[in-house]
């Protein structure tokens, strides 16, 4: 009988030394959204042995009580997570909790929360978390898995001085070959570019070193996602139309190579020149989705935040792109930059409205770890928020009463303006009293408006129909009867009550939308709102729509009838 070989025994076979094991912590706001920090540092660290990756993912609103204990229970060597204004609460007490449960285990954090002193806030503040990782990854996370070493628990910043920057990132592996590149979401998200040439003050990237991925690379990305069902994609490049002949060579890739993907783009308002006008304009229709950072339209703000575009030439080409019907374009405002008072903002509010965006996104300046603007807070006046969201509460030349009705007017415009039924409403109260605005929020608020009541929509009608009765909004009221009709409320009813019934559709009426066939059934009920230029003619038959006009028809004034 062999005798059993002892631990010391050199005729042994050598135990394999198990891989450790990373799990990578995602909280996103929602469902619809993925870490891409995970595929990318993946993708990186390809050549490093010994690990083992594995993910869990959950959102803002699951138990975190829970979600450490799952942690936990993969009994991980490292957890890293990517930290943001909007997660970073929810990943701390998580990470705690963890810590609690497992004190053995390394936590490693990285992310815009990371950025300039925040790295050193998060360190002080966080004695949990082992080592923070400043600026991009893609170089130093890869060492830090080299040289890891369980027992070890020196607390770090890396890079201790500076903020890491990935000068390869251009001919970098792609993350959406990555096996944790998720497909599985609404949309992805990419990068063509990565840094900002731009000097805004209040941006993470303000004027971070810019690098830009070959054409052929960004087809060979589309490609990938194209054969794996990708059809919405949102890329991250800060300025896409920088420079101009690159914009334009990419607009052109999309439209001819990838006409079944629609993109969503950031695009500066002083970089939109001739080419890259042409170019929109030649988009397939309802291939792209423009956001345009506006942020103020005053002079004074623009060169206090560092921005070098001129008002009227953003404003121009705002107006050039909600020209454009084969794409929506939304524009975003700051509120709290500074310089800015409260008139000067409600002016540009008022100058977005006759622009015509498809949604105005009006927000609170967050002065964001890392920014000049953090720097220089103090100096300028600011008072923000010292947790996240960093929000501003106060400056010089704007009160925390002003600051707050910001808040609320920007609530108003997402209940109203930025719906598509209510947003031709507001336009044509705009043109009829430039100055309503105020008195809307004000009768809004008096009527239960605050920063997370929901009207619905009947209500949010009935509301603006209330308000602009017995003013001068004759050309608004006949608005907002349109769009009630259309939206299938009952045309007897509130806003509706404009209608007029009558007994057919003119022979020379313009067929807008629905079922012509249903003018010929006998059941067809038939109306007709007048306008100042022309008159709209509704067919109402629940066989072709259970509340909505089976068809709409119009009629110019002038032209003759029946």
């Amino acid at each position: 009988m062999k005798a059993e070989r002892s631990a010391l025994d050199p005729r042994k076979k050598k135990t394999e030394i198990p891989n450790r094991k990373l799990v990578w912590l995602s909280v996103n706001c929602s469902y619809s959204h993925s870490s891409l920090a995970l595929p990318l540092l993946h993708a990186a660290s390809v050549g490093i042995g010994g690990w083992e990756w594995s993910v869990l993912e959950t959102t803002l609103e699951a138990d975190r009580a829970e979600t450490a204990l799952e942690l936990a229970a993969r009994k991980p060597d490292l957890v890293c997570a990517t930290l943001y204004l909007f997660n970073r609460d929810a990943v701390m007490e998580i990470l705690e909790r963890l810590h609690a449960l497992m004190p053995e285990c390394r936590i490693a954090v990285g992310g815009p929360e990371c950025l300039g002193e925040g790295a050193r806030e998060i360190l002080d503040c966080c004695p949990f978390v082992g080592t923070v990782f400043r600026g991009e990854g893609e170089e130093v996370f890869p060492e830090f898995l080299r040289t890891f070493s369980s027992g070890e628990r020196r607390r770090q910043i890396v890079p201790e001085q500076e903020t890491a920057i990935f000068h390869a990132w251009a001919t970098a592996p792609s993350p959406v070959g990555d096996p944790f590149f998720r497909m599985d979401k609404p949309f992805v998200q990419l990068e063509t570019s990565r840094g900002c040439p731009m000097n805004c003050c209040y941006c993470t990237s303000c004027g971070t070193t810019l690098r830009f991925r070959p054409p052929d690379a960004v087809r060979r990305d589309l490609e990938a996602l194209r054969n794996r069902g990708g059809t919405e994609v949102r890329l991250l490049d800060r300025t896409f139309n920088f420079p101009e002949d690159r914009g334009v060579e990419l607009l052109r890739l999309f439209r001819n190579e990838f006409p079944e993907i629609r993109f969503h783009l950031e695009i500066h308002p002083r970089l939109l020149g001739e080419a890259m006008r042409r170019e929109l304009l030649a988009a397939n229709p309802g291939q792209l989705h423009i956001e345009v950072g506006i942020q103020s339209l005053n002079a004074r703000v623009q060169r206090a935040i560092g921005r070098s575009a001129s008002p009227g030439e953003a404003l121009e080409a705002l107006r050039f792109l909600c020209r454009c019907s084969n794409f929506e374009t939304h524009a975003d405002l700051l509120a709290g930059l500074p310089e800015q008072s409260a008139d000067s903002l409600f002016r540009d509010v008022a100058d977005l409205l006759d622009a015509g965006p498809a949604e105005i996104q009006l927000e609170v300046l967050k002065v964001l770890p890392g920014t000049p603007l953090r720097s220089r807070a103090k100096e300028l006046g600011i008072v923000f928020s010292p947790q996240p969201p960093y929000d501003v509460m106060r400056t010089e030349s704007m009160s925390g009463a002003e600051i707050l009705r910001f808040r609320l007017l920007s609530r108003l415009l997402d209940l109203t303006y930025n719906h598509p039924a209510l947003h031709p409403v507001l336009r044509a109260a705009r043109k009829e009293s430039p100055e309503f605005l105020s008195g809307l929020l004000d009768f809004f608020l008096r009527n239960g408006l605050d920063l997370k009541r929901l009207f619905d929509l009947k209500r949010r009608f009935l509301l603006l129909a209330d308000f602009f009765d017995g003013k001068n909004f004759d050309t608004t009221r006949t608005e907002l009867a349109l769009q009630w009709i259309l939206a299938g409320y009952p045309p007897g009813t509130g806003p509706g009550m404009a209608a007029e019934k009558t007994s057919g559709i003119p022979e020379n009426a313009r067929l807008l939308s629905g079922s012509p066939a249903s003018e010929r059934e006998r059941e067809t009920r038939f109306l007709l709102l007048r306008r100042a230029g022309d008159t709209v003619y509704f067919a109402l038959n629940r066989k072709y729509a259970f509340n909505r006009p089976a068809a709409v028809w119009l009629v110019r004034n002038g032209e003759c009838g029946k």
